[in-house]
């Protein structure tokens, strides 16, 4: 009985290559050839295995968000949670020379180009983490840090903005403090929240800490 061939690669690694290249070109800038040259595959392998460019793009780009989502886990994830686990997400993130961009924040800003599908994945990811920030910060009122009117659905907003501004910020300044600038917002809200609030409310809100 006659049996297929043998594949000649890991998959794993393919993604990987391909995520790079992506990463780096973004969809438009990544051509074929150089996707062929640079994950090994032939061009019969890239149709048949992964329907062309733009299954290979997304499932490189799933491939980025699932190291993405151990990130995030990582920090933000951690039980129990914490508004500390806010500060020691954005303490984590680093900058270095090589950096060139968020993947997900580059799929986001090329919709007109990427596939349908990958927006989609991009998108269900970023209401993900945004439920995680949410977590944190409706513990952190459980706990008595934050005031119980205080508009946390809207400060989830504003530390997601942050989150991805900071993806893009990062490529040409190479030295943000990132853990820094978090802690001077999270503090800023965390007073203005006594500044907004009736002295009757804070003093209610206080003894039942």
């Amino acid at each position: 009985m006659a049996r297929g061939r043998k594949k000649q690669y890991q998959k794993e690694e393919v993604l990987t290559k391909a995520m790079e290249v992506f990463w780096r070109k973004g969809y438009e800038g990544a051509h074929l050839k150089e996707l062929v040259e640079y994950t090994g595959l032939n061009r019969f392998s890239l149709y048949s295995e992964f329907d062309g460019k733009e299954g290979l793009f997304c499932e490189a780009l799933a491939h980025y968000l699932k190291m993405a989502r151990e990130v995030y886990l990582g920090q933000l994830g951690s039980s129990p949670s914490h508004i500390d686990n806010i500060y020691g997400y954005f303490d984590s993130i680093q900058f270095g020379d090589d950096y060139h961009g968020c993947m997900m924040v580059n799929t986001l800003n090329n919709q007109h180009a990427v596939p349908a599908l990958a927006f989609e994945m991009v998108t269900d990811f970023i209401k993900w983490v945004r439920s995680l920030y949410l977590e944190n910060l409706k513990s952190a009122v459980q706990q008595g840090v934050i005031l119980k009117q205080s508009p946390i659905e809207n400060w989830c907003d504003l530390l997601l903005s942050f989150d991805l501004g900071l993806a893009i910020s990062g490529i040409p300044i190479k030295t943000l403090n990132s853990g820094m600038l978090a802690r001077q917002c999270l503090d800023a809200l965390l007073q203005a929240q006594h500044l907004d609030a009736p002295a009757s409310k804070i003093n209610i809100e206080n003894n039942n800490v």
